[in-house]
């Protein structure tokens, strides 16, 4: 009987200790340059005048026309089944691979194999579908301490098909809360490409459920601030991704009730410099409400996804793609820009 106890004892104490940490590592919310993985690209040409941005958040592979999301007002957490994310990251991994010729791919959501999508490889297929680049891979959710397979790893990805001088991040303000003790860290990961043109790339995903935008805003300042003194030293900046903000206005036919747009604000026109633009296609939502499984014309759509360009580059076009929601709960924005 004291032979039992002593174990249960220990096992309690261990148990306590795995727990103390696991909070501890997974509190912590301060990104750092460390962060992130890259495999550099070879051989690759130097960026020109022109340059060819595609952005997509891919709802780590679980956000097809069939979900619904329990954080948007829906009634699940998960995906409606593995065959569902199979076809969500085929589908994903087919569209990237149909735009090859794109000099930079900006990807939100990306997440590797683990609870979250069934244990389907999002971030290994989108990483053959943009084979041979120089690839970036920022985590801003991960469940250190967790066994495989229960590990969560969710971030940001910067494929590029020219040569990168080197890659970073901006740190960004983050919630105070999280899930299940783990915090989200937020940054924006960018690339500095090679050639005269001095292109910076970033890749944005602002805050989604903060509560009046308080966090979200204040990230996009910082953010701002950072690309004024990026400009400030003579290079050309793009950012690009999910702002979480309106980026124009829209008017899609829906039926759905506003209570589901809790998470909906503007983009503060107070926060843009001066000289700088946003760049979006107001004429295909790139985001849908996720309270319920994707019906044209029911579901409220609109336009989050764009880009912000400094004033020393020339927006040439700007183009959404309408895939139908079909394997993500946002659509993907292209952008064509020169150097000014």
């Amino acid at each position: 009987m004291k032979r039992a106890l002593i174990i249960l004892a220990v096992l309690v104490a261990a148990a306590a200790l795995y727990t103390a940490a696991f909070l501890t590592v997974n509190h912590a919310v301060s990104a750092e340059a460390s962060d992130i993985q890259r495999t550099p690209g070879r051989d690759l040409p130097a960026a020109g005048g022109d340059l060819d941005i595609l952005i997509w958040n891919v709802g780590y592979g679980g956000l097809g026309a069939g979900s619904d999301f329990v954080s948007d007002g829906g009634a699940h957490m998960f995906p409606p089944s593995r065959r569902a994310v199979r076809d969500n990251v085929a589908g994903i991994e087919s569209f990237l691979a149909s735009q090859s010729d794109a000099d930079v791919v900006l990807i939100q959501e990306l997440a590797q194999a683990g609870p979250v999508n069934y244990w389907v490889g999002l971030r290994d297929r989108v990483g053959h579908a943009l084979r041979g680049r120089d690839a970036v891979f920022f985590s801003d959710f991960k469940t250190r301490l967790a066994p495989p397979p229960l590990r969560v790893v969710h971030g940001q990805g910067v494929y590029s098909a020219r040569a990168v001088d080197g890659a970073d991040i901006v740190a960004l303000p983050a919630e105070d809360g999280g899930f299940l003790g783990v915090r989200r860290r937020y940054a924006a990961p960018l690339v500095r490409l090679a050639g005269d043109a001095n292109w910076t790339v970033a890749s944005v995903h602002l805050a989604a459920f903060d509560e009046d935008a308080s966090v979200r805003t204040r990230q996009l300042r910082e953010l701002l601030a950072w690309a004024q003194s990026e400009y400030a030293r003579g290079r050309r900046v793009v950012i690009g991704g999910d702002w979480n903000f309106q980026l124009a206005e829209t008017n899609f036919p829906h039926a759905t009730d506003e209570r589901y747009l809790f998470w909906l604000f503007p983009f503060p026109d107070d926060a843009l410099p001066d000289g700088w633009r946003i760049a979006a296609d107001a004429s295909i939502p790139s985001v849908r409400t996720n309270h319920k499984p994707y019906v044209a014309g029911e579901n409220y759509v609109t336009t989050i996804d764009g880009f912000v360009v400094s004033p020393n580059v020339e927006v040439l076009s700007v183009a959404g793609f309408d895939l139908g929601f079909a394997h993500a709960d946002h659509q993907p924005v292209r952008l064509r820009a020169r150097a000014r």
